[in-house]
C-alpha cells in the first residue's frame, strides 16, 4: 500500500554510445493526486538546467529529446550530455508529498590514436620515459606498452636484470625504465584501450648505448691542453713586451697632447712683452 509518492525506476546508471539516443526513466506511484507535477533538471557541477517544467520540455530541449510519460529520452547524445539528471515528483493530496531520483549519464566514446614519446636513444644507466596519452575516449583509456611486439605487463620494478627495471602504469600511459639498460634497445608501442574500443601508435625504435668513458677522459684531455697552450700564448707576449710597449706609447701621446695648451700659451705671453 502506497503512503504517497514513490518513484520506482531502479536504473540510476545510463550509457549511450555518441550520437545515440539515451532513455531516462522516471516511473512512479502516488497515493492519491491525479496530476502531479513532474520536473526534469540537468546538473553538471554547480550549473543546474531545467529540462521539463510546467508540463513541457523547456526551449533547448524542444528538438533535442522527447517524453515518453514522464521518462525522458535525448535524441542524438554528445559527450557535452555527460551529467546527472534529476526526476522530481510533487504530489500534493498524498502523504508524503515529494519524491525525487538522479541518473547518471555515460556516454561511451572510443578512443583515437594515441600520441606515444619514445627517445631514439638513451644512456645506460639513466632513468628513461616513455609516454602515451589520448584525450578522446569515454571512459578514459587504459593503456598498454609492447616491446618488439610482446606486451610489458603493469608491475614493480624487481631487479636491475633484463626486462624488470622498469614499471608501466596503466592510467597514465607511462612507462619508466630506471634505470635503462642496452637489453632495452628494441621496438615500442602503446595501446590505448577503452570499453568501446581501441587504437594504437606508430612503432618507435629506442637504441640504448653504454657511456663512453674513453671519450670523455679524451675530451677532457684535449680542453686542458687548449687552455694550457692559450696560457702560454699569453705568458710569451707579456715577456716580449708586446703589451707593455702598446701602454707606453699611449701614455707618450696622451702626455704630448697635454702639454701642447702649455706651450701656445706661452707663445702668446711672450707676444705681448714684446
Amino acid at each position: 500500500q502506497s503512503y504517497g509518492v514513490i518513484i520506482t525506476s531502479s536504473n540510476k546508471e545510463v550509457e549511450t554510445h555518441e550520437n545515440d539516443s539515451a532513455l531516462l526513466p522516471c516511473v512512479f506511484n502516488v497515493e492519491t493526486t491525479p496530476s502531479p507535477r513532474v520536473e526534469w533538471k540537468k546538473i553538471k557541477g554547480k550549473h543546474v538546467t531545467f529540462m521539463y517544467f510546467d508540463h513541457g520540455l523547456t526551449d533547448a530541449y524542444k528538438n533535442r529529446a522527447k517524453m515518453n510519460g514522464y521518462s525522458i529520452r535525448l535524441l542524438r547524445v554528445t559527450r557535452e550530455d555527460m551529467a546527472t539528471y534529476r526526476c522530481e515528483v510533487t504530489a500534493r493530496d498524498d502523504r508524503i508529498v515529494f519524491a525525487e531520483k538522479e541518473f547518471k549519464l555515460s556516454v561511451l566514446v572510443p578512443p583515437v590514436v594515441p600520441t606515444c614519446k619514445v627517445p631514439s636513444s638513451a644512456i645506460s644507466g639513466s632513468k628513461v620515459m616513455l609516454t602515451c596519452k589520448e584525450s578522446e575516449g569515454s571512459p578514459p583509456s587504459n593503456y598498454t606498452w609492447y616491446k618488439d611486439g610482446t606486451i610489458l605487463l603493469e608491475r614493480p620494478a624487481k631487479s636491475s636484470t633484463s626486462n624488470n627495471s622498469y614499471t608501466v602504469d596503466g592510467k597514465t600511459g607511462i612507462l619508466t625504465f630506471n634505470p635503462v639498460q642496452k637489453s632495452n634497445s628494441g621496438s615500442y608501442h602503446c595501446k590505448a584501450k577503452n570499453k568501446v574500443g581501441s587504437m594504437t601508435c606508430s612503432t618507435q625504435f629506442m637504441q640504448v648505448n653504454d657511456l663512453d668513458i674513453g671519450a670523455i677522459v679524451i675530451t677532457v684531455i684535449i680542453i686542458a691542453l687548449v687552455l694550457s697552450l692559450c696560457g702560454l700564448g699569453m705568458y710569451y707576449t707579456h715577456r716580449k713586451g708586446y703589451l707593455g710597449r702598446s701602454g707606453s706609447s699611449k701614455a707618450k701621446t696622451t702626455k704630448q697632447t697635454a702639454a701642447s695648451p702649455v706651450n701656445e700659451e706661452f707663445k702668446h705671453t711672450k707676444s705681448f712683452v714684446i
